[in-house]
């Protein structure tokens, strides 16, 4: 059983077909899965997991989709008497005719629960019901003891189904995962993911594992991937030398002095932005030699500017910025650099282009030679190296250095002990490429990349086993590190989970501890920052620069980084949940302060900053990169931002709209208001139901352009008819923004101010919403109503001040939920 055109091991150590790094191990499949072939072609190429039982349950909903809901196989005990009449008085007017409102017919509805679609309706019914927006409000409104029973009748049954129907989904390490597990595995720093496809999302995260599937040309990626990273890791012949040599750009930049660069006491100046990503002001001269770690140095200082101005370092594609000041100042850093990488110099919020800036005296950045030391190593042979290979030696290894290697590689690899059985299976690879001549290290190789490319390294695999369960301490280790540090456990939580020691609540609450005083707990920020936030998508739209020219990669990188400053320091302080509502501070460097038109704040570094009395800013609704994720680079929509904050901020599901519903679009003209628009668009029944939710949040929204400013008039650009052809015009003020509104519940507010006190007056909604999405991101599957109960046990702890976001991601961890299949 051979691979078509497999891809040769690199060195030179001959085809590798890919069943050997695949099959050679016993492929643990999700529960009730099953390996698919396509038509006419080998099982390793497919390699798709199919869910049995999730097929089964999707055509099942299908069908009843197309049957109109004609009735579960089951019917559900004593539905006829406990429900029926309540349906009859309070819903058949609308879901009971020959065209049901929703295309919801509960005529055809017996109780039954017995499959995913019915469990999701069913879930839809209840929460409608108990919200209190079923019956519509105009329809006569059925006694509260009447609602208290149907909701009571229909909670056990429904917990019940939903836990029936819950299966366990052996989820894959998602690329953000697998560089991070490669990473602290061999030690090294490799750039991994551009071998990997992007990953889907489910649930808003791309950790899910219903999401996360696998095909022939993901595992000839693992392959290739696998192959790079270890050939990484294992070191040949003597250490590099380390040298330390000198860069300038004088003879680069010299044909300019006096015109658009000056030389001042050895720096050269630079009076104007770069239009593009090219300096002539860089390292170029002395590009370094090998890939390897490397120290920059140099000095800058301002030119004719009393404040300081700030400069970008680009080390090969590694971004940095620094601020210079009138004193000449040293800065100092250290990159990863390819081979022949540069750096390069970019000044900060300069003029495109300035005339005659040295007779002129203009404003301007100077930066001296740079010093460059590498490559930098702490041990010879590297960690990396050690990791792998230890202390045996290459040249006179033995079959018995082989085992003893692979064995302790696959114990980290794999997360757990490997059998003798699964241990054979490897050796016997890297047994053969010996026999046939190769060298130890070509065939321990072989065996690694092998164990890289096992299901059981890909997969965080648990133990078959009912819903209820609890994971083994081995299981719930992975599960743990995996939470939040994106990566394989450490040998202390291995060691503790082996001793069966997870299981003592305080031992896996120190563990936690522990864990988020890691500097690895960035990677948690990082990722959930960027899903639940959306923060990833910063770069999916591009402001339009005549309406918004002083937006630049600057901005933008302050915009991220103040968020994930924000809750960086929630999460190391334990501070208020509500503070991601409102707050009194916020995080900020100079560039965003003036972004925000709030008072000079000093250098490039965020740090928290109080907020003037009566602030708009405050909690992370108002932070710039939530408000440019939420706009598309011209305009704003009170839809796209107020589902956004009902999906992210109160943990509401929004539906699509109906096919036959126009979209809202801005009036470019300026002659009509979203917000006019939308009071018409409200006027259909099947619209309001949805906008009343959407439409407060969106409005107070509309207080901030696309870029996160805060505003009080609309602007559009207005081309000047002389110079159309060039596109030449001016920005012009619009109407005026109305940021009040008013909640379903009655309550009104005037702007954002308000809008944020009614929030933190309704917390426990955020409360719960920040809790299902932590659950949500740390057990890699959707919540469902099963799960109801322990989210709202553990949100409630938050009311207490002194339980902020580090307690809560401890809750969560000790919770029954998180330990369960």
């Amino acid at each position: 059983m051979t691979l078509p055109n497999a891809r040769p091991w690199r060195g030179g150590i001959g085809q590798a077909p890919i069943e050997h790094f695949v099959m050679q191990s016993p492929v643990h499949l999700p529960r009730n899965a099953t390996l698919i072939p396509s038509e006419g072609q080998h099982y390793t190429q497919t390699l798709r997991y199919r869910h049995a039982k999730l097929q089964t349950t999707r055509l099942l909903a299908l069908f009843l989709l197309f049957a109109g809901q004609a009735g579960s196989s089951t019917v559900a005990a004593g539905f006829s008497d406990a429900m029926r009449p309540f349906l009859k008085s309070h819903c058949y007017d609308c879901h009971g005719n020959s065209e049901p409102e929703g295309d919801l017919d509960l005529t055809r509805f017996d109780g039954g629960m017995d499959s995913s679609d019915l469990v999701d309706r069913w879930t839809r019914i209840y929460d409608r019901i108990a919200r209190g927006e079923m019956p519509p409000k105009e329809m006569p409104r059925p006694a509260v003891s009447e609602v208290e029973a149907m909701l009571a009748w229909i909670s056990p049954r429904l917990t019940q189904a939903d836990r029936a129907q819950r299966e366990v989904v052996h989820r894959r390490l998602n690329r953000e995962e697998y560089q991070n597990t490669v990473h602290d595995l061999l030690l090294i720093d490799t750039e991994l993911k551009p071998f990997l496809p992007e990953d889907q999302i489910a649930g808003g995260f791309d950790n899910n594992g219903e999401a996360l599937a696998i095909s022939t040309e993901q595992m000839e990626a693992y392959l290739e991937a696998a192959q790079f990273a270890i050939e990484a890791a294992i070191v040949r012949g003597n250490p590099p030398i380390t040298e330390t040599v000198t860069a300038d750009s004088i003879k680069e930049v010299k044909p300019y002095f006096g015109k658009s660069y000056e030389l001042v006491d050895d720096r050269i100046v630079t009076f104007m932005v770069s239009k593009s990503t090219y300096s002539k002001i860089a390292t170029r001269t002395q590009p370094v030699p090998t890939r390897g770690r490397y120290r920059f140095s140099f000095e800058a200082a301002t030119r004719n500017s009393s404040r300081p101005l700030t400069f970008l370092v680009d080390a090969a594609g590694q971004v940095r910025y620094y601020e210079a000041a009138a004193e000449p100042t040293a800065f100092e850093f250290e990159a990863v650099m390819p081979a022949k990488g540069i750096v390069q110099f970019h000044a900060i919020g300069l003029p495109e282009w300035v005339n005659d800036p040295v007779q002129n005296k203009s404003p301007g950045i100077g930066f001296g030679p740079v010093t460059i030391s590498g490559p930098l190593y702490d041990a010879w042979p590297p960690a990396s190296h050690q990791r792998l290979v230890g202390s045996v030696d290459l040249d006179n290894a033995t079959q018995a250095d082989a085992e003893m290697l692979l064995r302790a590689f696959m114990r980290r690899a794999f997360r757990r002990p490997a059998s003798d059985a699964e241990v054979n299976r490897y050796l016997a690879l890297i047994n053969e490429r010996l026999a046939a001549g190769r060298s130890f290290d070509q065939a321990l190789q072989v065996g690694y990349a092998s164990v890289l490319c096992s299901p059981n390294f890909l997969y965080l695999a648990e133990t078959n086993g009912s819903p209820s369960e609890r994971i083994s301490d081995l299981e719930l280790a992975s599960r743990l590190s995996y939470f939040l540090w994106s990566s394989l456990p450490d040998d202390e939580l291995l060691q503790l989970a082996a001793a069966g020691r997870l299981s003592d609540r305080e031992v896996l609450a120190s563990q936690v501890n522990r864990m988020l005083r890691d500097s690895r707990i960035e990677r948690f920020i990082d990722n959930f920052t960027g899903q639940w936030l959306r923060l990833r998508e910063i770069d999916e739209t591009t402001p339009d620069s005549k309406l918004f020219p002083e937006f630049d990669d600057y901005v933008k990188h302050s915009m991220i980084w103040e968020t994930q400053a924000f809750f960086r320091k929630l999460l190391s302080e334990d501070g208020s949940i509500d503070l991601f509502l409102d707050s009194d501070f916020a995080m900020l460097n100079r560039r965003l302060a003036e972004h925000y038109g709030l008072p000079e704040v000093q250098g490039a570094e965020l740090r928290p900053v109080s907020l003037p009395a009566e602030s708009v800013r405050g909690g992370v609704l108002t932070q710039a990169a939530v408000l440019k994720v939420t706009a598309n680079g011209t305009n704003t929509s009170p839809v796209v931002r107020g589902v956004w904050a009902l999906e992210n901020i109160l943990g509401k599901h929004v539906p699509p709209p109906p096919g036959s519903v126009a979209a809202i679009e801005p009036d470019i003209r300026g002659t009509t208001t979203v917000r006019e628009q939308l009071e018409k668009h409200r006027d259909s029944e099947s619209c309001r139901v949805c906008h009343q939710y959407i439409d407060p949040p969106g409005f107070a929204l509309e207080s901030f352009d696309p870029v996160g400013r805060f505003r009080t008039n609309y602007i559009r650009f207005q081309v000047n008819p002389q110079f159309a052809d060039k596109g030449w015009g001016r920005l012009v003020e619009g109407a005026a923004v109305d940021p009040s509104g008013m909640w379903s519940t009655g309550e009104t507010f005037d702007d954002i101010r308000g809008f944020k006190k009614m929030l933190l007056a309704h917390r426990d909604d955020f409360a719960r919403c920040l809790t299902e999405k932590l659950f949500t991101y740390g057990l890699g599957r959707e919540m469902g109503f099963s799960d109801r109960a322990e989210i709202e046990r553990v949100a409630e702890l938050t009311r207490n001040p002194k339980h902020g976001l580090r307690s809560l991601v401890r809750e969560i961890v000790l919770s029954p939920t998180f330990s369960q299949r």
